[in-house]
């Protein structure tokens, strides 16, 4: 998959963690993951890893893959997490390799949500769980972020409630709940998969 153009987060790198502390809605992310859990956690978009930095520990490992080098970086500083760069579109993780997928402040990002949602679920383990936690673009401070972010070509797409929930509820297997409520500026979507896919040999009497 070509890289983009430009990196836009490439001097916003070494203060994000600051500049966003407290952002976004932690515990109620924390509790929907649903953790301790043996398996290892993908921060997907996960840049500096600052939210997935606090899980370490309650998980296997955490993986955090990123199109961003310089936001990576600051993840590798951390310690404990395991960087990786690349694109959500094209995850280099074989099926099934994670207990639990972590999307925080980051689908919109992507550059091509259906295949973004396709990778996300291929690479979720039966039996495990997807969280996505998006700004809620029909709240006017977030429709301010969004038109920002198209004056400075960053390629937005925020999706709204019912089409998040639509495009992960499509996948496989899927049992979706998504929260509006909770969090007044977010969207968190939980996503379960399937233990045993239906039609499977081991699921017809």
């Amino acid at each position: 998959m070509a890289r983009p153009w430009f990196d836009h987060f490439r001097f916003a790198a070494p203060f994000y963690d600051r500049v966003l502390a407290g952002g976004e809605p932690a515990a109620t992310v924390l509790d929907a993951l649903a953790l301790p859990v043996d398996g290892w956690l993908l921060d997907a978009g996960g840049g500096t890893g600052r939210v997935s930095a606090r899980l370490l520990g309650r998980v296997g490992g955490v993986v955090v893959i990123d199109a961003s080098g310089a936001m990576l970086r600051q993840a590798q500083a951390k310690g404990g997490l395991h960087p990786t760069l690349g694109y959500t579109e094209a995850l280099p993780f074989p099926a099934g390799a994670f207990a639990r997928i972590l999307v925080v402040d980051a689908f919109h990002h992507f550059y091509r949500h259906a295949e973004a949602a396709s990778e996300l679920w291929r690479v979720l383990a039966p039996g495990g769980r997807l969280v996505i936690l998006e700004p809620n673009i029909a709240r006017w401070p977030v429709r301010l972020v969004a038109l920002g972010e198209k004056l400075l070509l960053m390629r937005s797409r925020f999706y709204s409630a019912a089409a998040l929930e639509a495009l992960i509820g499509g996948q496989a297997g899927a049992q979706v709940r998504v929260d509006t409520t909770s969090a007044p500026y977010y969207i968190m979507l939980v996503a379960s998969k399937a233990a045993q896919p239906a039609g499977s040999e081991a699921g017809r009497s």
